[in-house]
């Protein structure tokens, strides 16, 4: 089955021993931790030195709201100040001197990264338990990084039980400060374990799952700025709804390398590893209800190995979704009315569901009725590509005809709120989208203000509506384009279900794709699509002869990149999981190439041929 966000503990390192007895042991005496929104800095500064006073020590934390059970970690928090989650904010100008101490008052040793022993040297720091250490901050460099602690040498990716939250945001600022922004810690908190000896990971946003992470509240022209730091054990792809947004700045966590202006590409999906950081910058232009999400399935939506556990009022509020995720209200004027728009370009997107052998992973087919849409494969999977015009407004009416309730997000589309497709939440106060139930209609309507390769797909958060099929390409041309097959084609990874094989891929709705052909002698261009549910690490390769071939980079998630990278490079992208990145390929031929898709780690998953003809 596709991913769960739950784990088997066995094998069981013995290191991790000490930490499961905690887990256990004093949970009634465990202090309160509190969700921290990174708004205040922490410790007293006096001129030009920050004196800060921090303690590790157990208590317990609420992230999925009053109704769930209290989970029992390990958090920071100043001396005399509450525990919380991310543990206190270190926010300083640049050249400020830091002196922070560190207590350990776990019954385990911990070994803190992100500090500096003494002056000069910055590397882990062990704090044996019940001992303190006075360490230091590394400030000469302005930017985004972050500190953290586990049990004994785990690495980040192995923090598990209670290490898990163990860990806060810093930042920064050059002398003469830094622009408005928002810091957000994202975390995967774990639980004390069951009897079934799995543990349930709660995704978390500055310690808070949806639907009990902060609303945040814009104004339409606002320029928005946020800081992530991903201080859980995976990588997350987070995911924009309504707007594009630039970034501004990577970092590992120790360097953060700011991104060339001339380089800096707009984009609606942003991968960020493990203890990694990104600066985005935005610029909300319509009012209504917007998401900010981690776009694996697993990280959106509530934990299907575990009974219901939210309050069913919140979920309804909620559009169906638990995690990883952020609520964004943004109130102003409408856009003031320009010149008149071109006629409407009606359509019909149908929904009809297929049984199969297996009852509770039905077919979902799609289609568009009186429409010549194209396809990218014969086969009833993914949905045809839907072809619009930039600039031309567009009326789809989505009937479902399944037995199900479901919805349809636009995916990378500027649109109005209304139609962006999250039932329940979409929309404004009086005006909310509701699921298209079955046997009923919801007309979406939006105007593409740019062309590029974009990504219909279901947003009712139940896995098998996905993984069944119900997503396609959405391509919208330049006004007086046509869509040329010949020239013009679409790779789309996605999910499927095969029996027996976790988290299975299909290319153009196959696992074994037909061949792709492109016509020699003339620019073909290549549009590729990750919506599979939860791989936020496939990496495409187009391969000649053994070799890689070259490619030009041309758009991301929709929109043109900038010229400095639209240049033949080697064809090979990483693209994460609710991304689109389109290619040009001038090839010569006859001759035959493979597209290879791949994991991060090498792991072959598909191939297709591709002839040149």
């Amino acid at each position: 089955m596709l991913y769960r966000r739950s784990v088997s503990l066995f094998p069981i390192p013995y290191s991790l021993f000490p930490i499961l007895i905690f887990m256990f042991a004093g949970a009634a005496a465990a202090a309160e931790i509190r969700p921290n929104d990174n708004t205040r800095p922490a410790g007293r500064l006096e001129g030009n030195r920050l004196t800060l006073s921090l303690v590790a020590a157990a208590g317990t934390i609420s992230p999925e709201g009053p109704h769930v059970r209290a989970r029992e970690l390990s958090a920071f928090g100043e001396e005399g100040q509450p525990l919380s989650v991310p543990g206190p904010l270190i926010r300083v100008t640049a050249g400020t001197e830091v002196a922070a101490t560190v207590r350990n008052a776990l019954t385990y040793d911990l070994t803190v990264h992100g500090f500096c022993e003494g002056r000069t040297k910055c590397g882990p720091v062990v704090v044996p338990a019940g001992t303190s250490r006075t360490l230091r901050v590394a400030t000469a460099v302005p930017g985004t990084y972050g500190y953290w602690a586990a049990h004994g040498e785990a690495a980040l990716g192995d923090r598990v039980f209670a290490d898990s939250a163990l860990g806060g945001a810093i930042v920064v600022d050059p002398p003469g400060g830094s622009p408005p922004d928002r810091i957000f810690v994202l975390g995967i908190l774990a639980d004390a374990i069951d009897p079934s000896l799995t543990i349930p990971f709660i995704p978390t946003i500055n310690g808070a799952s949806w639907p009990y992470t902060e609303r945040l509240h814009f104004t339409v022209g606002q320029r928005v700025r946020f800081r992530i730091v991903n201080l859980s054990e995976e990588t997350h792809a987070m995911h924009l709804h309504g707007f594009h947004f630039e970034v501004q700045s990577n970092g590992d966590g120790t360097v953060d390398r700011p991104v060339p202006l001339a380089k800096r590409r707009l984009q609606v999906t942003e991968r960020i590893q493990q203890g990694h950081t990104f600066t985005m910058q935005w610029m909300p232009a319509r009012a209504g209800n917007w998401l900010f999400h981690c776009h694996m399935v697993g990280h959106m939506t509530p934990d299907e190995t575990q009974p219901p556990n939210h309050d069913p009022e919140d979920m309804r509020a909620a559009g169906g979704m638990a995690g990883l995720v952020m609520g964004m209200t943004v109130t102003g004027p409408a856009a003031p009315a320009g010149a008149p728009l071109p006629e409407t370009d009606a359509l019909t997107l149908r929904i009809a569901r297929e049984e199969t052998k297996e009852p509770k992973h039905p077919r979902y087919l799609v289609e568009f009725p009186g429409r010549q849409a194209p396809k990218v494969d014969e086969g009833s999977v993914p949905g045809p590509i839907l072809v619009v015009e930039r600039g031309r407004p567009t009326a789809v009416t989505i009937e479902n005809r399944t037995p199900d309730p479901t919805a349809i997000h636009w995916h990378g589309i500027e649109l109005e709120s209304y139609y962006d497709g999250v039932p329940g939440f979409s929309g404004m106060e009086g005006s909310v989208t509701p699921p298209i139930a079955p046997g009923a209609d919801f007309v979406a309507r939006f105007t593409p203000p740019r062309a590029g390769t974009y990504i219909y797909h279901t947003h009712w958060h139940d896995i098998e509506q996905l993984s069944g099929g119900l997503y396609g390409p959405l391509v919208v041309l330049e006004p007086g384009q046509r869509f040329d097959p010949a020239v013009d084609h679409v790779a789309i990874i996605g999910p499927t279900y095969v029996p027996g094989v976790p988290e299975p891929h299909v290319l153009n709705g196959r696992t074994s794709p037909v061949p792709i052909v492109f016509r020699a002698g003339v620019a073909n261009r290549l549009r590729l699509i990750n919506i599979t549910a939860d791989n936020v690490n496939i990496v495409v390769r187009l391969v000649d002869a053994g070799e890689l071939s070259t490619w030009t980079p041309r758009a991301q998630d929709g929109a043109a990149l900038p010229r400095p990278l639209q240049i033949a490079v080697p064809a090979r992208t990483r693209l994460t999981v609710g991304s689109t990145f389109d290619v040009e390929v001038a090839a010569s031929g006859p001759r035959r190439l493979w597209l290879e898709i791949r994991r991060g780690s090498g792991q072959w998953l598909l191939q297709a041929p591709v002839v040149v003809r």
